[in-house]
């Protein structure tokens, strides 16, 4: 009989008191199938620390551990250190996973008996957002791997998504010093792309789908454009030129015109009537979406 695999879910947080306490509850209702969830606090002020402890108290498998360096990066990367599984996922702390999240993560890798992909991910659809399903279609048309996602249920990537990504520990020893440290890159994109250069290959699994945070959905426009730049820079950071080519010339603006409609759909919704309001335009519009 063959060892069974074991599984971690990273989760690095920095005040997510409103989110962190679903999210570890849809993790812990995995129990079967997840070994041990590491939650990685760095330096939260609010109330997410209360929310942690509480869970930590009736459910054995979380862990809490700190990391005192600033920066998604740092808290990715002690979770990732920390973790014990052969598997390892690292999600956000507003990540909604679905029921069958973990068992499906499970038994694509125990399926893969050759050891043929190093690295998994899914996809992301907001919550509690009107006309989702409408925007979650706009956005799948314009992403640069839509043609291949749509060509089977299991494709090769050259990037990994963030809020839905899973690595084999040994993949991760084998990418930790190649990461970039940088706060002005994507951090899920330069890994996918460390997972290449390290030999490996990433997977993505269509069916693997979490629900993410609509707070990226209402940034301003600058923000959300110099947010967008960070994309092209990971590739060029990797020398992908071509990558970073397309990035720039196509994906970006797309992807900024789409985010401009969206913007307007999601400010003039009135939440009262379930109708779309023109005159809520004048109030105030979303904040950048604060990362650890």
């Amino acid at each position: 009989m063959s060892t069974p695999i074991t599984f971690s879910v990273v989760v690095p947080v920095y005040n997510e008191e409103d989110t962190i306490g679903e999210c570890l509850a849809r993790l812990s209702a995995q129990s079967d199938r997840i070994t041990e969830i590491v939650v990685v606090d760095n330096n939260s002020t609010d109330g997410s620390r209360a929310v942690i402890d509480a869970w930590r108290s009736a459910h054995p498998r979380i862990r809490v551990i700190d990391e005192a360096r600033q920066g998604l990066v740092y808290a990715r990367n002690a979770g990732l250190d920390a973790a014990t599984g052969d598997l390892v996922a690292r999600i956000d702390a507003d990540t909604r996973v679905p029921p069958d999240w973990a068992r499906t993560i499970v038994e694509f890798f125990a399926a893969d008996v050759g050891e043929d992909w190093a690295a998994l991910c899914g996809r992301g659809e907001a919550y509690d957002v009107p006309l989702a399903g409408r925007l979650d279609r706009w956005k799948t048309r314009l992403h640069p791997l839509n043609g291949l996602r749509r060509a089977k249920p299991v494709t090769e990537v050259p990037v990994l998504y963030g809020s839905n990504m899973v690595l084999r520990r040994t993949t991760w020893a084998a990418i930790r010093d190649r990461v970039s440290m940088r706060r002005n890159i994507f951090e899920d994109v330069d890994m996918g792309l460390c997972v290449g250069d390290a030999g490996g290959r990433n997977a993505f699994l269509r069916s693997l789908t979490v629900g993410v945070s609509p707070r990226r959905m209402e940034t301003g426009m600058v923000p959300f454009v110099r947010y967008m730049s960070f994309l092209p820079r990971t590739f060029l950071l990797h020398r992908r030129f071509g990558l970073a080519a397309g990035a720039a010339a196509i994906y970006v603006p797309a992807i900024s015109v789409t985010h401009a409609m969206r913007l307007v759909v999601l400010r003039s919704y009135d939440s009262r009537t379930g109708r779309i309001d023109p005159r809520n335009l004048l109030r105030g519009g979303g904040s950048d979406r604060v990362l650890p």
